[in-house]
């Protein structure tokens, strides 16, 4: 498996609706059941998000990325960074 910190920035904020939302809720969902996302949360200043995942490939991260609904409708680009993982902190789920 190679890991993957994902940036995303939303380029056409005033697109944004209820059913877009929801779509991609439910697209986040599916790939947090499926093990493939650690965590993902809103930057700050509410423009994009910062998540980190798994996958088989850099080439699985793109295919993923192509279908999400946010960048479908034009709305968020996104910034991949493939990195290792040398040090893992055994207590990660107190962080959260």
């Amino acid at each position: 498996m190679e890991f993957f910190m994902i940036e995303g920035n939303l380029v056409e904020h005033p697109n944004m609706n209820d059913e877009l939302m929801k779509e991609h809720k439910a697209y986040t969902k599916k790939a947090m059941d499926a093990g493939m996302i650690l965590f993902s949360g809103l930057k700050k200043g509410m423009d994009g998000v910062v998540f980190v995942m798994k996958a088989k490939s850099r080439q699985q991260i793109e295919d993923y990325l192509a279908q999400e609904p946010f960048f479908q409708a034009g709305i968020q680009t996104y910034r991949v960074v493939s990195f290792d993982a040398h040090y893992k902190n055994p207590k990660a789920a107190e962080w959260f």
